[in-house]
C-alpha cells in the first residue's frame, strides 16, 4: 500500500501548483503556530540558484493544504505522521517528512527548468502573468493566507514569484515532452467495452466485514445466474432487465489488456466474441459468476483516449529521462541532509489544525491557450491521482 500511495503522492505534486493557478488557491495554516524571523535566509541552493525559507515555506504551505483536502478523508486526521517507510538511506520517514523532501525536489526541478527557458523559447503570456497576480492577490486577501506570509515574512511579490515560476517551468516541461517522439500501437492502446451483470459469491455480515459464501451457496448462485442466462438467451429478458432485478448497477467496464476487473481468462472469452454477442455460458470470476456482452472488442472513443494518455505518459517518462541526464552531475553531490539547512527546514510544519481553500477569481481566458493545455493535463493526472487514492485507502 505503501508503495502505491507513494506513486500517487508523486502524480499529484507534478499538478498540484498548475491546478492552483488555475482554480484557486489554498493555504494550510502552521501548526505550530510559529513565526519565524529567518524568511530570507538560503534554505538551500541548486545550480547555483539559492532559494529562501520563506520561498519554500509558501511552497509547501500551498501543497500541504492540497495534500489535506485529498487525503485526510482516506486516512484520517493525523494522516501527516503516518509512516510512509524508509527513504532513500533507508531511514523511517512520516508521511510528512516524504512531502517537504518533494517539495524540495520540485524546486530544484523548477530551477532548471526555468534555465531552460529561453532554449526552448518559453515565456510567460501577457494572460499568464496576469493570472499570476491575481492568483497573489487572492492569496494576499484570504485569511490563512495572510498568516502564512506573516509567519514566514513574504511579501505579495514573493507570492507572485512563486507562482510564476512554476508556471513558467511547466510550461517548459510541457514544451520538452511535446517534442518528444514516442509510439503507441493500435494494440497498446485498445480498449475493450463491455456489459456485465456480476452475481457475487460474497456477502457482507452485521459488522460490516465481507466473506465468501459456502459451496453450497455459491452452488445456489451459480444456478440462478445460469438461469437468467437461459432466459436472455430465449428472449424472454434482456440483459439489462437481468441487471435491474440484481440491483446490479456497475454493469459497464471499459479495459485495455490486463486491466478487466474480471481476470485474464474472462478476457480471453471477450476477444473470441464479436461485438454484440453475449457469452454463451455464466463465466466464473473472483467476484462472482458474470453474464456478459462485449460491446466492443475496439471502443473507437475510449482507445482514442487511452492512445493519448499512453502517448502523454511516454513523453513524461522521456522527459524525465532527459532531466536526470541533465542533473547527473548535480544529483552525485547533493545530499538532502546536508545540502538542505535543517535547522530552517524544521521550522516548518505541515500538520496544520485547519486549512482552508480559497477560489480565486483567476478563470482561465481564452488567450491562454498554454494555461488551458496545463489545466487539461493537470485534471486528468488529478483524476487519475484521486482514484488511485481511493484504492489504496480501501487496500489499507
Amino acid at each position: 500500500m505503501k508503495a502505491k500511495l507513494t506513486k500517487v503522492l508523486s502524480l499529484v505534486l507534478v499538478v498540484i501548483m498548475a491546478l492552483s493557478l488555475m482554480t484557486g488557491c489554498s493555504t494550510s495554516s502552521s501548526g505550530k503556530g510559529t513565526k519565524t524571523q529567518d524568511g530570507n535566509k538560503v534554505l538551500f541552493s541548486y545550480d547555483g540558484t539559492d532559494v529562501t525559507l520563506k520561498e519554500a515555506w509558501l511552497y509547501a504551505k500551498m501543497l500541504s493544504a492540497q495534500y489535506e483536502q485529498t487525503y485526510s478523508s482516506y486516512y484520517g486526521s493525523d494522516f501527516w505522521s503516518m509512516s510512509m517507510g524508509k527513504d532513500d538511506d533507508g531511514n523511517d520517514q512520516t508521511f510528512e517528512e516524504y512531502v517537504k523532501k518533494q517539495v524540495i525536489s520540485q524546486m530544484k526541478q523548477n530551477i532548471i527548468l526555468i534555465k531552460k527557458a529561453d532554449k526552448y523559447d518559453c515565456k510567460l503570456t501577457h494572460s499568464e502573468k496576469q493570472q499570476c497576480s491575481d492568483s497573489a492577490l487572492s492569496y494576499y486577501q484570504d485569511k490563512t493566507g495572510k498568516k502564512v506570509m506573516k509567519e514566514c515574512g513574504a511579501t505579495r511579490e514573493d507570492v507572485e514569484k512563486i507562482y510564476e515560476d512554476s508556471t513558467l517551468a511547466s510550461k517548459v516541461q510541457k514544451k520538452i515532452e511535446s517534442k518528444e517522439k514516442v509510439t503507441v500501437t493500435d494494440d497498446e492502446a485498445r480498449k475493450s467495452t463491455i456489459y456485465r451483470v456480476v452475481f457475487a459469491t460474497t456477502k457482507t455480515g452485521d459488522n460490516g466485514q465481507t466473506t465468501e459464501m459456502s459451496k453450497k451457496e455459491k452452488k445456489a448462485v451459480k444456478a440462478k445466474a445460469e438461469k437468467a442466462l437461459k432466459e436472455i438467451q430465449s428472449g424472454k429478458k434482456t440483459i439489462k432487465k437481468v441487471a435491474k432485478e440484481q440491483n446490479y448497477s456497475n454493469t459497464d467496464e471499459s479495459y485495455a489488456a490486463g486491466e478487466s476487473e474480471e481476470g485474464e481468462a474472462f478476457e480471453k472469452v471477450m476477444k473470441s466474441m464479436k461485438d454484440g454477442d453475449i457469452a454463451d455460458k455464466v463465466l466464473e470470476c473472483d467476484n462472482g459468476y458474470v453474464i456478459a456482452k462485449l460491446v466492443a472488442y475496439t471502443d473507437k472513443e475510449e482507445t482514442a483516449s487511452n492512445k493519448k494518455t499512453l502517448k502523454e505518459k511516454k513523453q513524461s517518462e522521456a522527459f524525465q529521462k532527459k532531466y536526470d541526464n541533465w542533473t547527473k552531475k548535480l544529483e552525485k553531490k547533493w545530499d538532502y541532509n546536508k545540502d538542505v539547512d535543517q535547522k530552517l527546514w524544521a521550522q516548518v510544519s505541515l500538520k496544520s489544525a485547519d486549512s482552508t481553500a480559497t477560489e480565486t477569481s483567476t478563470e482561465t481566458t481564452a488567450a491562454s491557450s498554454e494555461a488551458s493545455t496545463t489545466e487539461a493535463s493537470s485534471e486528468a493526472s488529478t483524476t487519475e491521482a484521486s482514484s488511485e487514492a481511493t484504492t489504496a485507502a480501501k487496500a489499507k
